[in-house]
């Protein structure tokens, strides 16, 4: 069984600047993903997709191929990363005589997801012959607990839908689960044709909060500098 990984890592972050190789504890971000790919025990192609040069050698330098460097046109705050992934593949069935069974896309911004979890996700995939998978995590809210403001701003949406509720304990609640950003994974043919990481046959591969951990502001960024920091994750993991 052979897999791609595309690893998206677009430049000018705005949120964090320069987020994609910036350090998290001894590594950039980036690298993160790269080697938890290339320790994957299965038989794969790593390359990553970005239009910034910077990003482009940090990435070989961790062991990924740039083969390309991303179209302008895909690497603006509104390019569909659809798209991107599609740009990826066509790319490989022109240049690589290879075949791929999976495609998996991984994003910096979620880095926690070790070889390990790649590995079991994998495995799950397969065992269960889904059409795809995605990484979870538990979701922190309950969506019975999330309206809009009404039209004067205030809480009397959330006052109608609360009042009918026969309970409001954590533990009375029904547990749900929303993506984590850190790996989507589908056969090669599903998504050619139907664009798309979910599917009827889908499975969820689910992880921890911390492993959950998605850097979109600062705060995420001192957030998972601390749990490398303080051991909350194995950074033996990435050596």
């Amino acid at each position: 069984m052979r897999i791609l990984f595309v690893i998206t890592a677009r430049g000018g972050s705005k949120g964090v600047p320069g987020k994609n190789i910036k350090m998290v504890g001894k590594l950039p971000l980036i690298a993160y993903k790269i080697i938890s790919a290339k320790k994957c025990k299965y038989e794969s192609r790593i390359i990553v997709s970005t239009e910034d040069a910077e990003i482009a050698r940090t990435s070989k330098e961790y062991g990924a191929e740039v083969p390309f460097m991303r179209p302008e046109e895909l690497a603006t705050d509104s390019a569909n990363s659809t798209d991107v992934i599609l740009h990826a593949m066509h790319w490989i069935i022109e240049n690589d005589s290879a075949h791929y069974d999976y495609i998996c896309a991984l994003e910096p911004s979620s880095p926690f997801a070790s070889y390990v979890d790649l590995n079991h996700a994998l495995d799950l995939i397969v065992e269960k012959d889904a059409d795809t998978l995605l990484g979870m995590k538990e979701a922190e809210v309950s969506t019975r607990f999330i309206h809009p403001l009404d039209l004067n701003g205030g809480l009397s949406e959330f006052y109608h839908v609360i009042k009918k509720l026969p309970s409001v304990r954590r533990q009375d609640q029904k547990r749900e689960y929303t993506m984590n950003g850190c790996m989507y994974i589908a056969k090669w043919d599903y998504f050619m044709k139907n664009k798309l990481f979910h599917s009827e046959k889908s499975v969820p591969y689910i992880m921890s909060a911390e492993n959950s951990v998605e850097i979109d502001t600062m705060l995420d960024y001192n957030i998972a500098c601390h749990i490398i920091e303080k051991g909350i994750i194995d950074f033996n993991l990435w050596l």
